[in-house]
């Protein structure tokens, strides 16, 4: 939640009062009414009643942290990490619910889900009392990726999270929601960091090379570790590990990261450098240097087998996204859709279960997919699981549908969709309503962006036939969701 234009309360007078908690925001927030209006708590639950500290106000709500409970909501845990603290200024920023019984985080996940299908998507809660949310297999030691900022702490670079809404860094040991793989990389990598003689990436240098150049696209000046990104292959054992530079290492800072990764060949499988040297927030850079290995891990999905590098898309959750590819590929069988095109398709996961393998019945699939390393791994990836009749259109959703002649014998039955967090280029409803399949399959990891694009489809003559969510990020906010529409 941002803070412009906010006016910041007075230490000295601070202003409490008691709050009872109606439900959770989108940004693990409770939401408190009075009558001088909304309040946000950071740190409660839904149906406590707490005693609560206003901190800042805007014009149209104010924000306050929990000063303490007086009444808890009984599902209310102790979280398992000791750098969680809900609503805290100096709390890692990665998890938003340790404090919520499980259960009680998917009742949350599902009332976030409803609340924006309905506030932005215009859509009946009356049609939505029945979503599901699918629990994860594991709700600890789920995470098979993690990216970590590094910056400079007490002279020395380290690595940690983000504290929530800031780039305050919070160094830490160990998380309790990443693999154990990652974690043990992690453990030994924090230790030998300054070994490596790289300095830490210092943004106070990246703030003022923007003032003095804001041209779109320059080179930040600073220079250094960036962040360490670390992925592992659940099912296959195999970790990556890759340093995230900007600006140029000399040949003995090359040698000291690689000196690094033959000393964790036990547990690594491939070392790379990813170069970024833009400003902003976006992790990686377009230019990846393997350093040991091919550069690749594989993980094992039911019966496939996918290789993906440094920067691939790949589900968090490797258990979780099982279930959901094996959700969306029965949708589209019983469907029995004969002409499928599925966008942002990434290495070729869901493509994979929507063929189908050993399958009496094969669809014909045309997947697309703009990011060209992804094109090259999702060729790969069909091939090596058999795969050789799916079509493969690299370039971005948007103009590849927007180029797509409608002919009858070739017209899409189903188009599956998966975008990114922010959602679909207006674009590329516009050319799905202009393709009329009789049904989409909209997979989204953003319930706002989702219920947002749900309209533009509702509003052109599809209706909403099933949503089912899916847990693929115990511990936070986070939910994955499907959704079928229909041709009316």
């Amino acid at each position: 939640m941002m803070f412009n234009n906010a006016e910041r309360i007075n230490a000295e007078t601070p202003c409490v009062m008691e709050l009872t908690i109606e439900k959770i925001s989108s940004d693990g927030s409770g939401i408190a009414r009075t009558n001088d209006g909304v309040i946000f708590v950071r740190g409660a639950l839904p149906g406590e009643i707490v005693e609560a500290e206003v901190f800042l106000r805007k014009k149209d709500y104010s924000i306050a942290r929990v000063v303490s409970i007086k009444t808890p909501n009984p599902r209310r845990v102790t979280p398992r990490c000791r750098i969680f603290s809900a609503g805290g200024e100096r709390s890692c920023g990665g998890c938003q619910l340790q404090h919520a019984s499980y259960e009680l985080q998917l009742e949350i996940k599902k009332d976030i889900l409803k609340d924006a299908l309905n506030r932005i998507g215009g859509i009946d809660l009356a049609e939505l009392s029945h979503i599901d949310c699918v629990a994860s297999p594991e709700r600890w030691g789920y995470r098979n990726k993690a990216s970590f900022p590094i910056r400079k702490i007490s002279g020395r670079p380290t690595a940690g999270y983000y504290a929530e809404n800031s780039h305050y860094l919070i160094p830490l040991r160990t998380c309790p929601v990443n693999a154990e793989p990652i974690n043990r990389l992690f453990e030994t990598v924090q230790r030998e960091m300054p070994s490596l003689n790289i300095a830490a990436y210092d943004e106070r240098i990246e703030r003022d090379s923007l003032s003095r150049d804001a041209s779109p696209g320059s080179a930040t000046k600073a220079s250094g570790l960036r962040h360490l990104v670390l992925r592992s292959g659940m099912n296959t054992g195999q970790t990556l590990m890759s340093f995230v530079v900007a600006g140029r290492l000399d040949a003995q800072k090359m040698k000291n990261i690689t000196s690094l990764g033959y000393l964790l060949r036990k547990e690594l499988t491939t070392l790379t450098l990813n170069h970024n040297s833009r400003p902003g927030n976006t992790i990686h850079g377009d230019r990846t240097e393997i350093l040991c290995g091919d550069g690749m891990i594989e993980e094992r999905l039911d019966a496939f087998t996918l290789t993906y590098d440094t920067t691939s898309f790949f589900q968090i959750n490797t258990k979780q996204a099982v279930q959901l590819y094996r959700y969306v590929a029965n949708i589209v069988r019983e469907s029995g859709a004969g002409n499928i095109l599925e966008l942002y398709s990434g290495v070729g996961s869901l493509t994979c279960f929507l063929h189908g393998k050993n399958s009496a019945r094969q669809p014909r699939l045309v997947s697309v997919e703009d990011w060209t390393p992804a094109v090259v791994l999702m060729e790969d990836n069909l091939e090596r699981n058999g795969i050789t009749d799916v079509d493969v259109e690299p370039g971005k959703a948007e103009n590849v549908i927007s180029t797509i002649e409608i002919e009858r014998d070739a017209a899409y039955d189903m188009i599956v969709l998966d975008p990114p967090r922010a959602g679909c280029e207006r674009a590329v409803l516009d050319g799905i309503l202009k393709l009329s399949p009789k049904r989409v399959v909209y997979v989204s990891c953003n319930p706002s962006t989702l219920a947002r694009d749900a309209k533009v489809l509702r509003v052109g003559g599809y209706a909403i036939k099933s949503v089912k969510a899916f847990d693929m990020f115990p511990q936070t906010l986070h939910v994955e969701t499907v959704v079928l529409l229909e041709k009316l």
